[in-house]
């Protein structure tokens, strides 16, 4: 898994720095251009990992969409759909997983809405009971509640649904875009409505497209039979980007000013900005751009149920604020990307700060937190909430930093641009284990597949010394050649990117441990006694470890006393038994793809 450090501010700045389209507006105008006849080109828009679920859904069902390097053309439109059967993946993208099920009971087809294991684990259950009520027929692939599902109703009836509100405001816009193509919609709202700036994004975006919503208090909305109609939108910058760089102008004392964005947006995070007022900072709204100049941070009580997504980064400024900052209206962000709350609580401790949570809020025990190498839960807002904290405080890193792909590829460009430096590494990858467990012909086959270099510390030991194993063994002794050992492997930790099998004994000093842990994850390899036994044969090429008479009884010795050392450095374990060294090199690849997702 690769990992960024972060040097932190040396002093304040007074810096300008663009940040890209907004997210939530990309995504709103990519759905309702597809349900726009003819061409609509939207200009600014967000690339990232979202906006890709999105087009590749829209792309799958026939619908012909042109990227330009300023813009997104969407050529086609629904009626471009045909009957057949479709597969949507929408990868991680929460956002486009509820699209592309509201929008695949108004069209032509049979559906199967998908994503990635992570996004099957994220609720629709309460969508789906309201996409129902209109008359749409969807099955559930798997447990009911979550995707992936099958849509096979091409149209919906106009009329009345209920929709529980408390869970996503998704949900809401969902049913709201689609609301023209089954002939208009009356939508009630039971339970309170959560992130309602959301659902007036929504409404906005409809309305620069030609169709009106009638709301009630949030509690009832109404889309007569209307019919999109556009051919240019412009998306403003995205205001949730933007906040991090706020955040770090409080935290840092600095002032940053973010250029393209719309002082007067409608974007949920803009309530983020009154809460940074409140911990101490200055905000200046500007044409085109808002500025925030900091003075520290203040503990506070903020309701976050409008703007969820800063609840990360104002839990992160509530780390460096003496006293207790308690954020609520954070119940939804246990079904995002990861349990958010959890994953909060987790990396703050790290952090040597002291937290508490109810269903929904988060207490957080401010005072002199401490730089910790931070996990991020293949969650893109985890990832720029805690390099926040980089800014000001040394010796941040951020596992999985590619994760902010999601919405925002070129943050750490924009990090960096600030004076805030960071550095990547990817991680070695360290094959430990006993002897006949299949460290050197696993290590050769998964240098061969990543096309790297292998790094033996047995062999590299040979050459420094121009002697054999037993060799240096039978000169110097074990005393001699595990210092040898311990010096080659501080020695080589230094690298990046480096593939390292080691010799059993490496696991007997935890420095040697501690050293290769710091930029590389640790593999055990491990087989049974039988195993063992049987791939080291008579070789006669590996000094004793023990006084033992029997093959088998030094290993069943060996083992007995090293194989707590083992399962204590290792951060995943391979079992051998059955795998050749091809196999157990696509196993070990599989598993590190996955961590790092």
């Amino acid at each position: 898994m690769k990992s960024l450090s972060i040097t932190p501010l040396s002093r304040p700045v007074k810096a300008r720095i663009a940040v890209p389209g907004s997210k939530s507006y990309t995504l709103r105008a990519l759905l309702l251009a597809a349900m726009t006849p003819g061409k609509v080109t939207i200009v600014n828009p967000l690339v990232s990992d979202d906006t890709e679920a999105m087009l590749g859904c829209l792309e799958t069902l026939g619908i012909n969409v042109r990227r330009t390097p300023a813009s997104i053309e969407v050529l086609g439109s629904v009626r471009d759909i045909t009957d057949k059967d479709y597969s949507l993946d929408a990868g991680l993208s929460g956002i486009t997983l509820r699209f592309m099920l509201a929008l695949s009971c108004v069209v032509p087809g049979r559906q199967t809405v998908t994503g990635d294991p992570g996004l099957l684990k994220r609720p629709v259950g309460k969508l789906v009971d309201s996409l129902r009520g209109l008359g749409a027929d969807m099955e559930y692939s798997g447990k009911d509640g979550y995707p992936p599902l099958r849509v096979t109703s091409a149209v919906l009836h106009s009329g009345k649904t209920v929709l529980d509100g408390s869970e996503s405001s998704q949900y809401l816009s969902a049913l709201l875009a689609i609301a023209p193509l089954a002939g208009g919609s009356e939508v009630q709202v039971k339970g309170e409505l959560g992130s309602r700036p959301y659902i007036d994004m929504t409404m906005d975006a409809m309305k620069d497209f030609g169709v009106r919503v009638r709301a009630k208090d949030y509690l009832s909305f109404s889309v007569a039979g209307q019919a999109y109609e556009a051919a240019r939108y412009k998306v403003e910058g995205d205001v949730s980007s933007a906040s991090y760089f706020f955040a770090i102008a409080a935290l840092t004392k600095s002032t940053i000013t973010v250029a393209n964005l719309n002082p007067k947006s409608l974007q949920a995070d803009m309530a983020f900005l009154k809460i940074l007022e409140r911990m101490g900072a200055g905000v200046a709204y500007g044409k085109d751009s808002i500025t925030v100049a900091g003075k520290g941070v203040k503990a506070l009580d903020a309701d976050m149920g409008d703007c969820p997504d800063q609840a990360q980064t104002l839990a992160v400024l509530a780390a460096f604020a003496d006293g207790k900052t308690v954020i609520s209206g954070v119940k939804s962000l246990r079904v995002k990307e990861t349990e958010r709350l959890k994953a909060l609580r987790n990396e703050l401790k790290k952090m040597d700060i002291r937290t508490s949570s109810t269903a929904d809020s988060l207490t957080i025990h401010g005072g002199k937190p401490k730089g910790a190498a931070i996990d991020t839960y293949g969650d893109h807002r985890m990832a720029m909430s805690f390099a926040v904290a980089g800014s000001k405080l040394a010796g941040m890193k951020i596992k999985a930093p590619d994760v902010v792909g999601k919405t925002f590829p070129e943050f750490w460009e924009k990090l960096d641009a600030l004076g805030v430096e960071t550095i990547t590494k990817a991680p070695n990858i360290v094959l430990i284990g006993m002897r006949g467990t299949g460290k050197t012909t696993i290590a050769r086959a998964l240098a061969r597949k990543l096309g790297v270099e292998q790094l033996d510390l047995d062999h590299i030991m040979s050459e420094k010394l121009s002697l054999s194993t037993p060799e240096i063994v039978a000169k110097h002794g074990w005393g001699y050649f595990r210092g040898q050992e311990a010096a080659i492997a501080q020695e080589i930790s230094q690298m990046n990117g480096a593939l390292i099998s080691t010799g059993g004994g490496i696991v007997l000093r935890p420095d040697n441990i501690e050293a290769l842990s710091k930029n590389g994850v640790i593999i055990l390899l491990s087989a049974s006694l039988d195993t063992m036994v049987s791939r080291l044969g008579n070789s006669k090429d590996r000094p004793p470890l023990t006084d033992k008479k029997s093959l088998r009884a030094e290993v069943q010795q060996v083992r007995r006393e090293r194989q707590h050392l083992y399962e204590a450095a290792a951060d995943m374990v391979i079992k051998t038994d059955r795998l050749t060294p091809a196999k157990a090199a696509d196993l070990i690849i599989g598993k590190l793809e996955l961590s790092e997702s």
